[in-house]
């Protein structure tokens, strides 16, 4: 069956097509209800017997049912498989937000915790591998804990595919409600086939090489509430590793993506923009994000953009940003940071102390309070403007011990605006520009300061 057309109107015609088309697909009414029972199916739970056949036999007969939810009784669940959440099936366990158990191999031998957790061994050795759960057109993951319990905490760790994805063909409307996913080498990947109209919200997972990736998404993606932190393999050799290659957030082509009150803290990059490399002429390009409430924490390059739609690009609007911002040459979109608190580089390992501007899109700070709290940040330059356009308008900068150049505006820079910023130090812009500039109202609390001046 081809793709359900993903814009079906909400006219009568429009649902009684979508209806014929849900019940084409399995051979019943669209609006059968059916609830059914993984134990009813056969699992054991017993941390030792495979039970992935009977997942599977219970989410096909759901599926077969018309849709339904498949309810997982708590347990410790071994699968050795791969599991496909069908059409209109919902995988759901007993949790209703994302839960916090100490998952160590000492603790959970002593017992299964008090909810419903995936013990997942499939894939091991090998990130390209089918995903552990893969979702359907209309599929949701509700409720459930995934573990892995032969994951090791060394650099690097055992690799292992996704663990939940939507590559399946046609996979639109997917959801994640109230997951964990402990110790994923990669977690979520809403961007293999396309994924509009995606939804996630309350989710807390530990990955170690990629955290949520999303792509061809033309269609309005809603993340909510996720939270990417090292509770599980936080000091050893699994957090180097983290830190030197981890990336939490990838997004590539998605229109109207939101995302509310997502965290990270501690990996390579925080968030990252990059282009789709799809060969569909729909999905060429790279995406707009709206971020709000975000949190990217010490990472090395807390923003990435490499490269986003062009006529829309992305929103940080009262985010707490600790890490460096790198906008590469590749980038011709506007990305905006309004009401956030900056902090500067973790180490000062790009040069910077906390902005690189290149490329010909116009990077804008308005309304945020900027200082470099890590002692480690001994860069001069704060905001280092190669190219593009740049404005730094109503911004405090919070200025430590070392000296600083708040702002230095290279040769190939379009345009400046830099008004209307304070400082508790002398305020310093290094105006090469070639491109016109402003440079004006700018307040120094240091009653000797000169004031900048541009052209």
């Amino acid at each position: 069956m081809s793709p359900i057309t993903r814009r079906t109107a909400f006219t009568s015609a429009g649902l009684a097509m979508l209806g014929s088309s849900l019940a084409a697909e399995t051979n019943v009414p669209a609006s059968n209800d059916h609830r059914l029972n993984v134990r009813d199916f056969g699992t054991k739970a017993d941390q030792t017997t495979d039970d992935t056949a009977a997942f599977q036999a219970a989410i096909d007969a759901a599926h077969a049912a018309g849709g339904g939810s498949v309810f997982v009784p708590p347990g410790m669940y071994r699968l050795n498989g791969t599991l496909i959440v069908k059409l209109n099936v919902t995988l759901e366990g007993i949790f209703t937000a994302p839960p916090t158990i100490p998952w160590t191999a000492e603790s959970l031998a002593k017992g299964a915790p008090n909810g419903s957790v995936l013990l997942t061994f499939a894939g091991k050795g090998d990130a390209s591998a089918t995903p552990f759960i893969q979702l359907a057109y209309n599929a949701t993951v509700k409720g459930i804990a995934v573990f892995h319990p032969e994951q090791t905490d060394t650099n690097p760790p055992i690799a292992y595919p996704w663990t939940i994805s939507s590559q399946l063909s046609g996979a639109d409307n997917c959801s994640l409600i109230d997951v964990l996913l402990v110790n994923p080498y990669q977690a979520v990947d809403f961007g293999g086939r396309h994924t509009g109209r995606h939804f996630i919200r309350n989710l807390n997972a530990a990955p170690l090489h990629r955290g949520l990736f999303i792509d061809h998404c033309i269609d309005v993606g809603r993340v909510e509430n996720v939270h990417f932190w090292p509770f599980w393999g936080a000091t050893g050799g699994a957090a180097e590793y983290r830190r030197k290659h981890g990336k939490a957030f990838i997004i590539g082509r998605t229109d109207w993506q939101h995302l509310t009150n997502c965290f990270c803290i501690d990996y390579e990059t925080g968030f990252q923009f990059i282009a789709c490399s799809s060969p569909a002429a729909a999905y060429q390009g790279g995406g707009n994000a709206m971020i709000t409430g975000g949190g990217a924490d010490t990472c090395n390059r807390a923003v990435h953009v490499v490269e986003m739609q062009g006529h829309s690009g992305t929103r940080f609007v009262n985010s707490q940003i600790y890490g460096d911002i790198i906008v590469e040459a590749t980038n011709n979109a506007p990305l905006q940071f309004s009401a956030c608190g900056l902090f500067g580089s973790v180490h000062a390992a790009n040069g910077i102390g906390l902005a690189r501007i290149e490329g010909g899109g116009k990077v804008s700070f308005t309304d945020c309070h900027i200082h470099c709290l890590d002692p480690r940040n001994t860069a001069r330059t704060l905001i280092h403007a190669k190219s593009g356009r740049l404005q730094v308008r109503g911004c405090d900068f919070i200025d430590g011990a070392l000296p600083r150049e708040h702002i230095v505006l290279d040769e190939g820079v379009q345009s400046a605006n830099i008004s209307d910023n304070t400082s508790r130090t002398s305020f310093t812009v290094t105006n090469k520009a070639k491109g016109k500039t402003v440079v004006r109202g700018n307040l120094s609390e240091q009653p000797s300061s000169v004031p900048s001046s541009g052209k």
